[in-house]
């Protein structure tokens, strides 16, 4: 919280492990965060300030995805030409994270208190009530420490993806969750670098290049992002600090051992730009591996009045995706703006607001989910794993070593098999069309409902262009 701005950039760039600057648990500290349109838009709204502090405090770059953006999705070129300009907001998790603790403080002065170093272990429920009315927590250093007792009107576990809430409700209150579990072996290498030009121009002149994974023919990709710029007397550095991450699936993973190690596999799996840039590229941190990200959904909004009262689950505690897509802050962002509004309408009990809460938040989830899940249901290893409200547990495979049987054999659904064939031919349609692409991205901004892409006119076009396609007359 005291730390300056070059401070947290050494940090950033120089420490082994994110767990010296008090963040154990969060290997992730070191991954790109893009906080998409729709999430950046909420957070001015809520610090006004947070902006103008990021850019000129701590020299975060905000970018044009009309003017500085190359985006490959499923390997094909989005236009460039886009009818509308989006911005994105890129920063380190440990940055941001820092910066708006201090904004909620400056807000809220003596309203908040923070609770360092400590770690929920269970809930405090009253079974006859079904109402949770607190927390027991305890010291992270000192695993013997005695538990303290905190109790709320309103609980929120936005404790992100490893959240415990489902263990909990099924210890104290016998509730069970069902769940989906989606496995596609997701796996990214991320890592702080100087960008130096290239042999080629035209790359050095776009800032954010990025490329998604397109199983089953290419299950790695590359995002390269700039986070700040950088004052330099090196008449051949872009001046330009970027946070890489190469991902992938098909636990096809990058190494992480040696950069050296790690251009190979990219010169072998990657298209030969991202191997001229990150050639080109001086590394200023280490690389840093995660490999446990997984779609996992928590239909909280299916037990009804069975939940419990005045306690939700908020953000990746409700349901995550695959991180290619940049979803998960905005989607956080989005249901706390859906929960203040449900307490600005005033018409609700409290014991009430937890059950409207899972229905508007599960629609939330429900978009992500479904431009997430259409693509890695491509995976060719992909493994899901079903609880239903009963607590039995199936797990379905595709070409893996577990043995299959009639009753968890893996089968597309028909929904995400015809998602899969329309947004192929939507994206086809988009390299050459200014407007579709930018109807893409106010999707993949959630600025916009998947379903924006189904418009008649727009239907139409995407139809009759894999008709033509389809029957080799598209000359």
């Amino acid at each position: 919280m005291k730390s300056t701005p070059s401070e947290i950039l050494d940090y950033r760039c120089r420490l082994e492990s994110p767990t010296s600057v008090g963040r154990s648990g969060v290997s992730q500290i070191y991954q790109t965060h893009v906080i998409e349109g729709e999430g950046h838009e909420i957070l001015r709204e809520l610090f006004p300030q947070l902006d103008n502090k990021l850019l000129n405090e701590y020299d975060i770059r905000n970018y044009s995805l009309k003017t500085e953006l190359r985006f490959f999705v499923n390997g094909i070129l989005l236009n460039q030409n886009l009818t509308k300009d989006i911005e994105w907001l890129g920063a380190d998790r440990f940055t941001l994270e820092t910066v708006l603790r201090k904004e909620l403080c400056l807000k809220f002065e003596n309203q908040i208190e923070w609770k360092c170093n400590s770690r929920v272990t269970q809930l405090i429920v009253d079974q006859s009530s079904n109402i949770v009315k607190g927390i027991k927590y305890r010291c992270k250093q000192n695993v013997g420490s005695p538990l303290f007792d905190m109790y709320g009107d309103f609980i929120i576990d936005c404790s992100g993806r490893n959240s415990s809430s489902t263990k909990w409700l099924k210890e104290s209150l016998n509730l069970i969750v069902p769940t989906v579990q989606m496995h596609f072996g997701c796996g990214y290498v991320t890592f702080v670098g100087e960008r130096f030009k290239t042999e080629n121009p035209t790359l050095d002149s776009i800032p954010v290049i990025c490329s998604t994974v397109n199983a089953p023919d290419k299950n790695a990709g590359c995002y390269i992002i700039p986070m700040r710029t950088i004052k330099t007397s090196d008449e051949n550095s872009l001046g330009t600090l970027a946070q890489i991450s190469i991902h992938c699936v098909n636990s096809e993973f990058p190494p992480n051992d040696s950069y050296e190690n790690l251009l190979e596999w990219i010169k072998e799996n990657l298209d030969p730009d991202y191997y001229s840039i990150l050639k080109s590229t001086k590394v200023y941190s280490p690389l840093i591996p995660y490999r446990r990200a997984i779609d996992d959904r928590r239909y909280v909004e299916s037990l009804g009045k069975k939940w419990p009262q005045n306690y939700i689950l908020l953000g990746d505690a409700m349901c995550t995706f695959n991180p290619q897509f940049g979803q998960g802050m905005t989607h956080a962002c989005r249901q706390a703006r859906g929960l203040a509004k449900i307490f600005a309408e005033n018409c609700h009990k409290l014991k009430d607001i937890s059950h409207v809460f899972n229905s508007r938040a599960s629609a939330i989830s429900e978009e992500c989910w479904l431009l997430s899940t259409t693509n890695d249901w491509k995976t060719p290893t992909l493994k899901i794993i079903k609880t239903d409200k009963n607590g039995q547990t199936k797990t379905y495979q595709r070409n893996g070593d577990f043995p299959a049987t009639k009753d968890n054999q893996l089968r597309l659904p028909l929904l995400t098999k015809i998602l899969q064939w329309y947004i192929d031919s939507f994206l086809k349609c988009a390299s050459k069309s200014g407007q579709l692409s930018t109807d893409f991205l106010h999707v993949m901004n959630q600025q916009a409902s998947i379903f924006i892409l189904f418009k008649p006119t727009i239907l139409f076009a995407v139809c009759y262009t894999a008709l033509m396609n389809c029957f080799n007359l598209s000359k």
